[in-house]
């Protein structure tokens, strides 16, 4: 047991939490150095001292009185002064000096070493000491910055002159007030370090009362060690009452009897020695300076290094983080491969055997290219007559070499190779893990395959060895995925009772405590998971642990390059737009990447289980493996449940590089996925995924809706069968998302494609569900040429249905119900009776939308909205111009704007509408300015509804009066104010209320320094003239401006770079559309074109955000190109934009814009 002992404060000084206690005793150990006779005292010697002082050499008897009692009355009886000399001269300090025990005992790397002793024997010999420096501390004033380096803590005075010497009862008795500093010190270690006591007695009242602290306020159980280093037997009964203070005694005389005092303490510290540096050394693993390991090191060589290394790892499951560099460094050294094929084949077996195990014990993946080029020498092999002269010693090293490849092939999903691989593995020839090791791999690949049934069978025959610590960490990590989360912990606490059970044999074994950091933290997870309060803790402190090492790869990994901001919105992949910023780029390395994933894979940790996440490394991760590893970073997508970095592999970036038909193949793989996971889901479970099947749901709708703008109509329509299923099924909660799929599939299908599947459309729920985001698909259908004619059994069986849900169903789905009956109102022929019906639904309800929408149905009979429309608009403006608070639920004018140029501007009152607008604008700008977009759309709708006024108003050649044009100045001034300076401001002025002060050089000048935003107004106004139509023709100042406009747009989108022609080509677009005349820029025009099919043109290094804004670009160039082609202008470049809109592989947007199709697009 002693030995074990001294193992154990191996161990702790190798962890850096042991501690020295020095007593009096130890002193002996020192060397003479002058003539004297004077020798070291021990505690009982120095009491004889004070007792023949007090009573001569007669008196009562030394054995009846207390050492501390005889120095209080030496105090007493002769004074202060006299006890200290009598101490000094029991004390020969400089008379001796440290021998080499007193040097070796300060090289163990002791965290701190306290002394009772009053000598300097310990600081003379820390000088002596090269390796390690300490601070002394004499006095508790020291302690102050002290902790930067090992102390000596002096803690009962020292020479040559420091006062007092605490060696009467009295100075034991105030010590706690006067030396609170240092007592509290003493008890800051006992509570964190393990205990080691040399020439100390143990009997020191200030000491035994520490401990008693300790364990008054920690229980002995909890307390640290304490170990007591004895030179010769202890009696029996001392030795017990020691055990009762928690004091374990190291017995020297037991383990070497035959040897002096002196060499027992030799022994001791030569053992402990022994012990740390074996530990260091483990711990270090190698030392790289000793591996003589060069680039062009030949393989012999390398195999010889690389299986030294093997067999000297120290068994972490995972590598520990401070093994990175010299591990990297080993591997980027084995890198070069060259003439591999020239060697021996029993030498290729034997290095790609250390190879792979290497690469094992580094956590990092075998590459693509290395797992080829091992394979290849493999099947080579098989077709050579000598096969069977290899030994079983090389067949099992092939064995093994498979094995890892097989895992290469899961990682990468090459799932023929992998097969193919599988079938070279040969049972009789593992052993134990190995066969664990192929089963897991199985297991996984059936995880990566979403083969639900099968992988709950091999989880529930997968028979495990008792004893077995490691594998059941594997298979419990699985069944957590699948959710069977029960099972999962049962087997964790199961195995983690074995592992402790080992621990307390071998403490400090890297192996199990790695275990047991992995098995800890994966039951805290499921019990996180599971709400309940009880977790676990390590019992074994070690220097590894897993959140450090998680936290470290997370932390190197998000470590980013900053940058400056690109975007003030977030383009969204459907084209839409969120109001997010994204800042810097990531500079992180792949290989940390790939060992990341393998560090969570090896101890059995997902990104996610439950609700509880470990997600602060999958963004960098994904995006740096997603090239390499698709599927792998796919499935840690699905099982982190995280829709937020589904742009890093399936952007608009990663899409355009692919054909169609590989779109469509990905598409059939995730379709076949979303079917699996329709069936493995739980209803119950719609709230919080409990599995990778639930987890999964909540993401594949928004990567199947991406697939969408780019797949075949064959491939969409199998997608729009796949989500009727699941609309129509009991788990379409489980699914989020749902809305982006209904818009991709209806982005897609052309106008005809919807008509064709307009009963398939009608078969969907009518209802709305917030959790799954569903909402009834006919929302998105587009608005036919001619309504559609239903066969008339389908029409009844659902207009049936929906004047049952409209008279049944409550609050949203009634509501669904009526939004479906209005827009089959303006899709499909509706009978009489059955549009009078929705009339009078919507009449019961006298809201803005619904008068809105029934002037859309019947303008004849419902013509008296249009007013009652203009009015409610304005009142609602008159709400939405509170400044105090911002109304979310206001900013919408569309159903005024809809049918403005319906009105009758002779009976609107213009002033009253003006001055409710400009009220409007004046107390949203503040909103503005606290980055509310809604309130700028607010603004900007304002703006159109004054421009469709002010034309009507034109159109009707109806003039302004003088006071109706100060409401619109008035208006366009509050305008100005968002709007700086703004041209369209000073265009729309001279074009229809005063152009007495414009001039055309100004305009022309500040047409070149126009913003975006200013040029968006331009745009919109020219929108408002188009829906109007308004010729520019009929003002003449609006024709000039417009030609000016028009040329210097294209000239902005020719000088820029693509990432800022956004507005000018924008507005170009809409200038066109107003048919302006062309023939003196069309050349111009032309070379703009060309320009744009190349830099509109996605890239590879492109950001999701570059690329969403060249696919804009792209779409506007393309559509301008369409109107020259239906004006008739010939061209090669317009030829080339018609072909890139027919190309099957370019994005559904691009392939929208039809050229040869007449009315609406």
């Amino acid at each position: 047991m002693n030995m074990n002992y001294i193992r154990e404060i191996a161990e702790a000084l190798s962890e850096n939490h042991a501690a020295l206690m020095v007593g009096a005793g130890f002193s002996k150990n020192a060397e003479k150095v002058s003539i004297t006779d004077k020798k070291f005292l021990n505690w009982n010697e120095l009491s004889d001292l004070f007792y023949e002082t007090v009573y001569g050499k007669e008196g009562p008897g030394k054995q009846y009185n207390s050492s501390l009692r005889l120095a209080q009355e030496v105090e007493i009886t002769v004074g202060r002064p006299k006890l200290e000399k009598i101490i000094k001269d029991a004390v020969p300090d400089l008379e001796y000096a440290p021998s080499e025990v007193y040097v070796k005992l300060m090289e163990m790397p002791w965290k701190d070493v306290f002394t009772t002793n009053y000598d300097t024997l310990l600081e003379r010999a820390a000088d002596k000491v090269t390796n390690r420096r300490y601070n002394v501390v004499i006095c508790q004033e020291d302690l102050v910055n002290s902790n930067n380096a090992p102390r000596i803590l002096k803690l009962h005075g020292s020479f040559p002159s420091y006062r007092p010497f605490i060696i009467t009862e009295e100075d034991y008795r105030t010590y706690p007030v006067k030396f609170a500093a240092m007592v509290n010190t003493v008890q800051q270690a006992l509570l964190e370090n393990v205990f080691c006591m040399l020439g100390f007695s143990c009997e020191d009242p200030n000491f035994i009362k520490w401990i008693g602290w300790i364990h008054d306020n920690l229980g002995k159980s909890s307390s640290q060690k304490i170990y007591m280093v004895s030179v010769t037997h202890i009696a029996e009964a001392k030795r017990k009452l020691l055990f009762e203070r928690n004091i374990i005694v190291i017995d020297l005389q037991e383990l070497w009897p035959d040897k002096n005092i002196g060499d027992r303490l030799n022994s001791f510290l030569e053992e402990l020695k022994l012990r740390v540096e074996e530990k260091r050394r483990k711990d270090n693993w190698f030392d790289l300076r000793q591996l003589h390991l060069q680039y062009d090191t030949d393989f012999v060589k390398k195999t010889e290094i690389m299986k030294k290394l093997n067999e000297s790892y120290p068994g972490w499951i995972f590598l520990p983080w401070k093994m990175k560099n010299k591990v990297s460094y080993v591997l980027n050294e084995l890198d070069n491969m060259n003439e591999f094929e020239h060697i021996s084949f029993t030498d290729q077996v034997n290095y790609m055997y250390e190879y792979v195990k290497f690469m094992d014990i580094a956590g990092r993946p075998i590459l693509s290219q290395v797992v080829d080029q091992f394979l290849n020498v493999l099947e080579k092999k098989e077709g050579d007559e000598l096969v069977d002269s290899f030994g079983t010693e090389l067949e099992y090293k092939e064995q093994v070499i498979y094995l890892h490849l097989l895992r290469s092939y899961r990682e990468l999903a090459e799932w023929e190779k992998y097969e193919a691989c599988h079938e070279k593995i040969k049972d009789a020839y593992l052993d134990y893990d190995n066969k664990q090791f192929l089963y897991a791999c199985d297991c996984r690949k059936q995880l990566f395959r979403f083969q639900a049934e099968k992988l709950a069978g091999m989880l529930d025959s997968w028979n495990l060895v008792n004893g077995d610590m490691y594998w059941p960490l594997v298979k419990a990590n699985m069944y957590a995925l699948i959710g069977e989360i029960s099972k999962a912990d049962a087997i964790l606490s199961d195995v983690l009772t074995l592992v402790r059970k080992q621990l307390v044999k071998a403490s400090g074994n890297e192996y199990l405590s790695s275990i047991e950091e992995s098995i800890v933290s994966l039951i805290n997870f499921i019990r996180q998971g599971n709400i309940v309060d009880e977790t676990e803790e390590c019992i074994h402190e070690s220097d590894v642990s897993w959140w450090n090492e998680n936290d470290k790869y997370c932390l190197y990994l998000n470590t980013e390059e900053k940058g400056n901001k690109s975007f003030e919105t977030k383009d969204n992949f459907d084209l839409s737009s969120t109001y997010t910023m994204h800042m810097g780029r990531d500079n992180s390395n792949v290989f940390y990447a790939l060992e990341y994933l393998r560090f969570l894979e090896q101890t059995g940790h997902p990104f996610r289980l439950q609700n509880v996440t470990n997600t602060k490394g999958l963004h960098s991760t994904v995006k740096l493996l997603a090239p390499y590893y698709p599927h792998w970073c796919l499935m840690q997508i699905l099982i982190a449940q995280d829709n937020k970095h589904i742009d890093l592999m399936f952007g608009r970036v990663k899409l355009y590089e692919l054909s169609q038909k590989e779109v469509d193949d990905i598409a059939k793989e995730y379709l076949r996925i979303f079917q699996i996971v329709m069936k493995n889901v739980k209803p119950e479970n719609f709230f919080f995924a409990k599995s990778i099947y639930e987890q999964s749901a909540v993401v594949l709708p928004d990567i199947i809706a991406r697939l969408c703008y780019k797949c075949s109509i064959n491939i969409l329509d199998e997608i729009f069968d796949s989500i009727l299923d699941l609309c129509l099924s009991n788990v379409r909660t489980n699914f989020k998302g749902i809305r982006k799929i209904f818009k991709g599939l209806f982005e897609a299908f052309s106008l005809q494609d919807q008509e064709n599947r307009i009963e398939k459309i009608l078969q969907f729920p009518v209802d709305v569900d917030r959790m799954s985001d569903y909402c009834d698909p006919i929302v998105f259908i587009s608005k036919p040429r001619e309504k559609y004619v239903l066969d008339i059994e389908i029409y009844n069986r659902i207009l049936f249905q929906i004047k049952q849900t409209i008279k049944e169903a409550e609050n949203e789905k009634r509501q669904a119900a009526v939004n479906r009956l209005v827009i089959l109102a303006q899709v499909i022929i509706l009978n009489e009776e059955d549009l009078r019906y929705l009339c009078k639904v919507l009449e019961k309800e006298e809201t803005l939308e619904n008068k809105s929408i029934l002037y859309v149905l019947d303008k004849q009979k419902y013509e008296k909205n249009k007013k009652e429309i203009f009015e409610d608009t304005l009142k609602r403006m008159k709400s939405d111009s509170n400044t105090q608070m911002f109304s979310a639920g206001g900013n919408n004018y569309r159903d005024l704007i809809g049918i403005l140029n319906d009105i009758d501007i002779s009976k609107i009152n213009l002033e009253e509408a003006l001055e409710v607008l400009t009220n409007l604008v004046k107390t949203n700008q503040s909103w503005v300015e606290r980055n509310q977009p809604n309130a700028s759309e607010r603004i900007r709708q304002s703006f159109l509804i004054v421009m469709g006024l002010i034309i009507l108003r034109e159109s009707k050649n109806i003039d302004l009066s003088e006071t109706e044009k100060e409401k619109v100045y008035a208006y366009f001034e509050a305008l100005s104010e968002l709007y700086k300076n703004s041209i369209a401001i000073d265009m729309i002025e001279a074009c229809f209320v005063d152009d007495s002060k414009f001039y055309f050089e100004d305009f022309q000048n500040k047409i070149w320094l126009s913003n975006e935003q200013e040029l968006g107004l331009i745009k919109d106004f020219y929108d408002v003239l188009y829906i109007n139509d308004f010729k520019l023709q009929n003002n003449d100042m609006l024709l000039k401006c417009s030609n000016m406009l028009f040329r210097i747009s294209i000239y902005r989108v020719i000088s820029s770079e693509i990432l800022h022609n956004m507005a000018a080509l924008k507005l170009c677009y809409a200038i066109i559309k107003n048919e302006i005349v062309l023939k003196t820029e069309i050349q111009t025009l032309l070379v703009c074109l060309l320009k744009l099919q190349d830099e509109t043109v996605i890239k590879q290094t492109d950001s999701e955000q570059e690329a969403l804004y060249k696919l804009r670009c792209r779409i506007i160039s393309c559509k301008i190109a369409k109107e020259l082609y239906v004006r008739g202008i010939k061209s090669d470049i317009v030829d080339g934009w018609k072909r890139i809109s027919e190309n099957k592989n370019e994005f559904i947007e691009i392939r929208n814009v039809v050229f040869d199709t007449t009315g609406d697009e």
